[in-house]
């Protein structure tokens, strides 16, 4: 996604033209972004030592179009040009990032893990997981950006580049808990800033 489309979809949601017209979202601070527990949300993370780099309880909201009921737990990068929101994410679709990723469904009688997917080798479908570690492979992704936008997380300024570790399909709204662990020290990672996302996909993708 670049950010032209993001000016697009922040168009719709003021109403361009129109004198009573909402004004745009609040870019949320980083603090603030950090604090976020409704999807979708965002945490800064390190991706160089390995360990727990996430570790949070959150409220998925049942989704309305145009985004889709598939979640999507990925990274995302920014930069003020597409290439330097580029730079990371390629090197990391090139060398992978093996993670741990476990999913659960808190409002429930006990705590229920969900099984979660990833994309296939050849790109063109969903493959259930057979554990929970992902990031051999990384996919590119496509987060519903009006919900972003409508959620202060996606600046008109800045350039955004998404990659996907896996996916899940939620219909209703529900609680859950999401944990990450890296499997790998990367010190060719260190200082980078890299965001976790967790939000629905867009519609028809």
């Amino acid at each position: 996604m670049r950010a032209v489309v993001a000016s697009a979809a922040l168009a719709l949601l003021v109403g361009c033209g129109s004198t009573s017209s909402p004004e745009a979202p609040k870019l949320l601070s980083r603090a603030e972004a950090d604090a976020r527990t409704v999807v979708p949300f965002t945490r800064g993370m390190r991706l160089d030592k390995a360990g727990r780099i996430v570790d949070v309880t959150f409220e998925a909201p049942k989704p309305e179009p145009p985004a889709s009921p598939t979640l999507i737990i990925g990274l995302r990068s920014e930069g003020e040009e597409p290439a330097k929101a580029r730079a990371v994410t390629d090197r990391i679709q090139r060398d992978g990032l093996r993670a741990r990723v476990q999913l659960e469904r808190l409002d429930t009688s006990s705590p229920e893990p969900i099984p979660l997917w990833r994309v296939s080798d050849d790109g063109r479908s969903q493959v259930k997981l057979s554990t929970d570690i992902v990031g051999e492979r990384l996919w590119g992704s496509d987060v519903a950006v009006n919900t972003l936008a409508e959620a202060g997380l996606f600046s008109q300024r800045l350039s955004y580049s998404e990659l996907q570790w896996a996916s899940v399909g939620l219909g209703e709204r529900g609680r859950y808990r999401l944990r990450i662990d890296l499997l790998e020290n990367r010190p060719d990672l260190e200082g980078l800033q890299m965001d976790l996302m967790v939000g629905y996909q867009q519609l028809g993708k």
